[in-house]
């Protein structure tokens, strides 16, 4: 194994980005009688009340992202942590295996050790890993903030670590070199917008969060704030899932939820790892058809699930292109070159009036963004495809 090498903490500089309109888009004011697009200023006529195609500029294709502009040549024969979640979260896994495949095919050797959804092994993992001596590490969606005493050696010996989907925070541990994730805030505000407008300004929303994941917590807080603020007439319920016995706790609650308040019509699922136990809860409360889905990730499933109507809205993320991202960013913390403190990911909507206009390969491996960043990469690593 390679012995690890101190180096500088590096943070955002301003201009090293390429940054998409697409992705960057002015979030949409949106009442109960009229959307206004970004895009062309145009009204989209809908009267309160009535069902509405909403078009923003988050439904658009991104075909340009943040992403790094400096080349460099990458680091070989190094030694990394990839620990994803848990196994249960399927974005978690996914990532996790992309980033596996892109360090090796760097001349790293990768070791992918499950978190099992768990603060407690993340801490273990994470310790053991240090003491090892790994060149890095890279967390998927697991907070480091909830394993501080792992954190306190990672920054003590200056051990790169990148984590994706988690975005920075004002009370944020040390040791965290970049952030690789969308904004919670500008995704929750999408959300918002669109269950105002499909809703006519009328919606009954159950948001569901999960403590100890603080982009999903801060992501459900800020629907609720614009619906708050923006759907007057709208109503918001509020739950928290129990991330490690979902799959025995998660279909109760929101059966129960349901029975509760029975004027629910939309249920917001916080990630796609949580849809089918939610399905389960709302087919036993017996509101399937009444109850408008919808969740975050882009799985295949839930893509493939917008064509069958069995869910209603998908904030895709892309899982692929987040882990390149990470890769890249370790591999320019590893050579002491500067990236970004927090890469922003962009992401898509997709509903069922839009799922037609999805490419195949989303109904295979998840959605991404239509851009070529693979070859990006290789032309910024030096290396040919």
């Amino acid at each position: 194994m390679t012995t690890f090498r101190r180096r500088r903490r590096i943070w955002r500089r301003p201009g090293a980005t390429l940054w998409g309109a697409v992705a960057t888009a002015s979030l949409l004011t949106v009442t109960a009688c009229s959307v206004v697009s970004s895009g062309a200023g145009e009204e989209k006529g809908s009267a309160p009340g009535k069902r509405s195609t909403v078009v923003t500029g988050a439904m658009g294709p991104v075909n340009k992202v943040d992403a790094p502009t400096e080349a460099f040549t990458p680091p070989t024969f190094k030694h990394i942590l990839i620990m994803p979640c848990g196994s249960v979260g399927q974005g978690c896994v996914n990532e996790a295996a992309e980033e596996k495949k892109v360090a090796e095919s760097l001349g790293w050797t990768a070791d992918v050790i499950d978190g099992k959804m768990d603060p407690t092994v993340w801490n273990q993992t994470v310790k053991q890993a240090v003491a090892s001596g790994v060149d890095g590490i890279i967390a998927v969606s697991a907070d480091p903030n909830l394993y501080a005493e792992a954190m306190q050696s990672v920054a003590s010996k200056s051990v790169p670590f990148v984590v994706t989907q988690q975005s920075p925070g004002n009370k944020d541990v040390k040791g965290v070199d970049t952030y690789v994730a969308p904004d919670p805030k500008v995704g929750g505000a999408d959300v918002a917008e669109w269950i105002n407008a499909d809703s006519g300004g009328r919606a009954h929303v159950l948001l569901l969060s999960a403590p100890g994941f603080a982009s999903g917590q801060q992501r459900s807080a800020a629907i609720s704030e614009n619906l708050h603020s923006d759907c007057k007439d709208c109503v918001v319920y509020t739950a928290d899932i129990t991330a490690a016995t979902m799959g025995t706790s998660l279909a109760p609650l929101v059966t129960s939820q349901l029975q509760q308040h029975p004027d629910i019509d939309y249920v917001w699922g916080t990630d796609d790892c949580c849809v089918s136990f939610i399905q389960q809860g709302i087919g036993q409360a017996g509101k399937t058809g009444s109850v408008k889905l919808m969740s975050m990730s882009g799985f295949p499933q839930q893509m493939a699930q917008l064509k069958t109507g069995d869910m209603a809205f998908e904030l895709a993320s892309p899982t692929p292109y987040a882990a390149w991202l990470a890769v890249d960013s370790l591999a320019r913390l590893m050579a002491g070159k500067p990236t970004e403190k927090f890469w922003v990911l962009p992401q898509r909507i997709w509903t069922e009036a839009s799922i037609g206009d999805a490419p195949a390969d989303a109904f295979k491996t998840g959605w991404d963004v239509e851009f070529d960043y693979r070859s990006m990469f290789h032309k910024l690593w030096g290396r040919k495809q």
